[in-house]
């Protein structure tokens, strides 16, 4: 028997997932090795006992990066909604940082006020099922190789809506770069990537100053040190930590 949520209970942010959700669907094995990906898959719950999900992962074997999230389900609305905030969470995430996923940050994933849960409390056995097909699928890519540079941070940092980095005063200094490569990763690089520029940090001093190094064609376009400029720091400073400033490479620069 599925168990019924009112949907007065959910979050706004929520109920919008679910009644347009993007992540729905399959992918083959044909599929994934057309693309040279690998194909990880999760399955968790029973029919029978009105809640059964499926989450397929595509992950890229020279890094262990998620590529792509899709999933099948039969239960109630509030399982949509679960495995929505989840797959997007997962995007561009390794599957070392899939693991740490958990039924709080599914949650924050979707609030509409930080300090309000987005789910009640009696949908939060379904999400426990969304992290357990999860753990599934991340078991059978345990054997590739994670990027040297790699460092653990915590997941709730990685977060779409988080507003700014917990605890980034007491971050080592790697830990620091690579929580700035995930937010320039996931909330800028693809929008420079649109006009055929580019971005990587070069260097990150102790006064909080980041140093980025522009490519391709932001290296011969004004905004670079203007409105795009701003534009970074603006995120970097919502996402990470307000301290934050923001300096080019002017060596770079060709005009």
């Amino acid at each position: 028997m599925i168990e019924s949520h009112s949907w007065m209970q959910y979050s706004k942010r929520l109920a919008q997932k679910i009644e347009k959700p993007l992540y729905v669907g399959a992918f083959s094995l044909e599929e994934a090795q057309a693309k040279g990906m690998r194909l990880a898959i999760g399955t968790q719950g029973n029919y029978q006992l009105g809640k059964w999900i499926k989450i397929y992962l595509l992950v890229d074997e020279s890094d262990g990066v998620i590529a792509d999230a899709k999933f099948q389900m039969f239960g109630p609305s509030c399982l949509i909604g679960a495995l929505e905030a989840a797959c997007e969470v997962l995007m561009r995430k390794n599957y070392d940082q899939a693991a740490l996923l958990s039924v709080d940050l599914i949650d924050k994933q979707v609030r509409d006020k930080s300090q309000i849960p987005a789910f009640p409390e009696s949908a939060f056995s379904y999400l426990n099922l969304v992290i357990d097909a999860i753990e599934d699928a991340v078991e059978s890519c345990r054997d590739i190789v994670l990027p040297h540079n790699y460092v653990p941070t915590p997941l709730a940092s990685l977060l779409h809506n988080q507003e700014e980095y917990p605890g980034w005063k007491d971050l080592s200094h790697e830990q620091k770069i690579a929580v700035l490569d995930t937010v320039i990763a996931n909330d800028i690089r693809p929008y420079i990537e649109l006009d055929a520029g580019g971005i990587e940090i070069k260097e990150l001093t102790l006064d909080n100053q980041v140093i980025i190094a522009y490519q391709g064609a932001c290296t011969s376009c004004p905004s670079a040190i203007g409105s795009t400029l701003q534009a970074i720091e603006g995120i970097l400073q919502a996402k990470v930590y307000s301290g934050l400033s923001v300096k080019p490479d002017l060596s770079l620069l060709n005009y």
